[in-house]
C-alpha cells in the first residue's frame, strides 16, 4: 500500500483549541464506518472515539457552541447532495436512449469528471470547488431541465453556502476563545489517541490484508490527509495573521519610541 498519513504533530500543536477540536472531530465522524471494516484498529479507534466525544463535550460546556457536530452534518449533507448530482448525470449518459441525448450528457459527465474526488477535500477547499462545479453547471440550464437535475444542483449550491457561512461564522467566533477548566488535559488526551491510531493505521498498511480491510485502512488514510490539510491551511493562515500582528504591534512601539524622543528633545530645547 503506497499510501501514508501526512505529518501533523507540528500542525496539531499550533492549532487553538477550537480549531483542534473540530479537526479531530471530522477525523472521528469521516472514518467511523471505515474503521468497522478495519478489525485492526478497532481497540484503538474505540480509545479515540471516547476522548474526542470527552474533549468535544468539555468544549460544548465551556463555550456553549454547537457547531462543531452542525459543521460535519451540513459537510455530509452536500457530500451526499453532490454524488448524487454525478450519479444521475452518469446513468443519463450510461444508459441515453438515443445518441442526441448521449451527447447532450457527455456535456455534463465533462464538467463533473472535473471535480473528481472533490468530496475527499479538505473544507475550505471543497467549498470552493463545490462553489466552481455549480457555477459551471448552471450555465446549461437546458441540459439541468432535460435531466431532471436542476432542483438538485440548486439544493447543492444553497448546502454550499449555508456551511460556508456556518463555517466562518464559527471561526470567527471561537477564533482563540478563553476556556476555563482543564483545557491541557482533554486536548493532549485527544491528541494522544489519535497519535496512537495513526501509529496503527500505518502499521496496518505494511501488513498483508483482505481487500475489505485494505479499501476501508486506504479511505481512513485519505479522510485524515483531508483534515490534516485542512489544518494546515488553518494553522497557514493563524501564523500569517500572529505575524502580522507582531508587525503592526513593533510599529506601533517606533511610533510610540519616536513621539517620546521628541517631547524630550522639545523639553531639552524649552530649557536651554
Amino acid at each position: 500500500m503506497n499510501k501514508e498519513i501526512l505529518t501533523y504533530k507540528r500542525v496539531l500543536h499550533h492549532l487553538t483549541v477550537a480549531q483542534n477540536v473540530q479537526i479531530l472531530y471530522s477525523i472521528n465522524e469521516g472514518i467511523r464506518l471505515h474503521a468497522a471494516k478495519a478489525p485492526g484498529i478497532r481497540l484503538v479507534y474505540e480509545t479515540f472515539d471516547v476522548e474526542i466525544a470527552n474533549f468535544d463535550d468539555f468544549f460544548k460546556k465551556n463555550t456553549k457552541a454547537f457547531e462543531t457536530e452542525n459543521i460535519v452534518i451540513l459537510d455530509n449533507k452536500r457530500d451526499f447532495t453532490v454524488r448524487s448530482v454525478i450519479n444521475k448525470i452518469q446513468y443519463h449518459y450510461d444508459f441515453a436512449r438515443n445518441d442526441a441525448e448521449k451527447e447532450d450528457a457527455h456535456c455534463l459527465v465533462y464538467v463533473v469528471k472535473k471535480y473528481k474526488g472533490v468530496t475527499k477535500k479538505e473544507y475550505e477547499a471543497k467549498t470552493s470547488l463545490l462553489r466552481s462545479l455549480v457555477n459551471e453547471l448552471q450555465q446549461t440550464p437546458d441540459l439541468l431541465d432535460r435531466f431532471d437535475i436542476t432542483n438538485s444542483v440548486a439544493d447543492l449550491k444553497q448546502e454550499n453556502e449555508e456551511f460556508e457561512a456556518l463555517y466562518n461564522v464559527r471561526t470567527q467566533n471561537l477564533h482563540d476563545k478563553r476556556l476555563k477548566g482543564n483545557t491541557t488535559k482533554y486536548r493532549t488526551s485527544a491528541n494522544k489517541a489519535f497519535d496512537n491510531l495513526c501509529k496503527v493505521v500505518t502499521g496496518l498498511t505494511l501488513m498483508p490484508l483482505s481487500e475489505e480491510e485494505k479499501t476501508a485502512v486506504e479511505n481512513i488514510i485519505d479522510i485524515i490527509n483531508s483534515q490534516i490539510r485542512q489544518a494546515m491551511l488553518v494553522y497557514s493562515h493563524r501564523a500569517g495573521v500572529v505575524v502580522e500582528k507582531k508587525r503592526r504591534i513593533t510599529k506601533s512601539q517606533m511610533l510610540k519610541k519616536k513621539i517620546r524622543r521628541r517631547k524630550k528633545n522639545q523639553v531639552i530645547r524649552n530649557k536651554s
